[in-house]
């Protein structure tokens, strides 16, 4: 008898097993899921047809005295149809002026948000009070609600089931905050995934990975930099490396180039945090760096989290980008 109790136990396992496993094109597909280890590029594409996404961020406390900072990286510049690059700001309330980041939004730049004072929440009743608040605050800026979908945990900490309970609460759509130190090789990028299936999803090396399954939620992946032997999450945590532009430029090359080159091609997260661009020849070697994908690679685009969602969700090849509408001025 207890051997059938056995095999019973092992098969409704097993079921519960299958019926947990992510399988791409089955019981995953785009535009509203996406297995973490979908071996295909978005839309079946092939690798040479995939436009490079590079997806510059920012975040903390936004006001006129460093606006202009991130504003003149993008002086200039201009993707491949002739439309000048936006950026992600994941601003707190502290030190924030809302006058500011208002002006951000209607210059077309994406508002999403982290906590309001940039403090890591420590229970759900937190994360969700955080974000709940947060939202509420950027609305009364005069910023439509709905178009406010992305958080990022305060220093690249993720809250696991905590702050993904506050996502699917406030109607939110993408996290950027697990960072990894084991997909981050050109052979091992991965594309944004959705937390519908958690079996095996990636381990956040900062805080917490989620627990049970998000329908419908997005992961952007923030890979680890690598620079003369030192593995960061930020780019300020590799300062001590960085003697002059030349060293900032080729940090972020290197691993823009590896993006680039590997048979993902995954988007490219510049995550700006704001003691890096404090320092004259880091500004500078970011700016040189930025002016130089964009003059040298005609399928290389700088983008919002917003703007690549957009194109993961209804992929085109990179010849037809120009035409592609969330892209566009």
């Amino acid at each position: 008898m207890w051997k059938l109790a056995v095999i019973s136990l092992t098969l409704l396992m097993t079921a519960q097993s299958v019926l947990s496993q992510c399988k791409p094109g089955e019981n995953c597909k785009l535009p509203d899921c996406r297995c973490w280890d979908d071996k295909q590029l978005p839309g079946g594409l092939a690798t040479e047809d995939v436009p490079q996404i590079v997806i510059v961020s920012f975040e903390y406390g936004i006001n006129t005295a460093n606006v202009d900072s991130y504003q003149e990286l993008f002086d200039g510049i201009t993707n491949p149809n002739g439309c000048q690059p936006k950026a992600t700001f994941f601003p707190t309330e502290l030190n924030s002026d809302f006058t500011v980041i208002k002006s951000l939004y209607d210059s077309k730049h994406e508002v999403a948000m982290t906590t309001p004072t940039g403090a890591i929440p420590l229970d759900a009743d937190q994360w969700k009070k955080a974000f709940s608040d947060m939202k509420a605050k950027i609305a009364g800026a005069g910023i439509p609600e709905e178009s406010v979908i992305g958080t990022r945990g305060p220093e690249l900490y993720c809250g696991g089931d905590e702050q993904f309970d506050s996502i699917k609460e406030n109607k939110l759509v993408y996290d950027s905050t697990c960072v990894t130190l084991e997909y981050m090789d050109k052979n091992s990028f991965l594309w944004p995934y959705t937390y519908d299936y958690i079996e095996r999803t990636p381990t956040c090396t900062i805080g917490k990975t989620p627990t049970k399954p998000y329908p419908g939620k997005w992961q952007f992946l923030v890979a680890d930099l690598m620079f003369k032997g030192t593995k960061c999450a930020s780019p300020s945590s590799c300062s001590l490396q960085i003697k002059d532009s030349q060293d900032a430029f080729n940090f972020f090359y290197d691993t823009f180039a590896m993006h680039y080159e590997g048979t993902t091609k995954a988007p490219f997260i510049l995550y700006i945090d704001p003691m890096w661009l404090t320092v004259e020849y880091q500004r500078q070697g970011t700016k040189q760096f930025l002016e130089f994908i964009a003059a040298a690679f005609d399928d290389t685009w700088i983008v919002t989290t917003q703007q690549a969602l957009a194109w993961i969700q209804s992929p085109v090849p990179s010849a037809n980008a120009s035409d592609f509408k969330p892209w566009q001025c």
